[in-house]
């Protein structure tokens, strides 16, 4: 099942959805046809997305969490046109898909770290 989500909510859905994914494990991945589909980073702690209407830029970041992982990356997303949040049902896995005014594409892929059994 797929979301579309509206513009109007950008702002306030992020804020929402950066709290309760925050250190989760993220993978980003461009999609473009002019140099094909490049990883940017593979499972990487999730920091936070967030939208600014005034630069109309969506900001992913991940890293700069902790000693394991202390550098961050934000990935920024200039003029989104479209946003799709798929959970997948039955598992703690959600990935995001943006479309921008360039034609690129962002794929975001949330899932929870692993931990070690007790």
């Amino acid at each position: 099942m797929q979301e579309r989500l509206e513009r109007a909510v950008w702002q306030a859905y992020f804020d929402d959805f950066s709290k309760t994914h925050a250190g989760y494990m993220a993978r980003i991945e461009i999609l473009g046809r002019d140099y094909g589909d490049q990883e940017e980073a593979a499972w990487i702690p999730f920091s936070g997305i967030s939208y600014d209407p005034h630069h109309d830029q969506l900001l992913i970041t991940v890293g700069g969490m902790s000693s394991r992982y202390p550098v961050h990356l934000t990935h920024t997303i200039v003029r989104p046109v479209e946003i799709e949040v798929h959970p997948v049902p039955g598992e703690d896995l959600t990935s995001i898909r943006v479309a921008a005014a360039d034609g690129t594409e962002t794929l975001v892929t949330l899932r929870p770290e692993p931990q070690l059994p007790e």
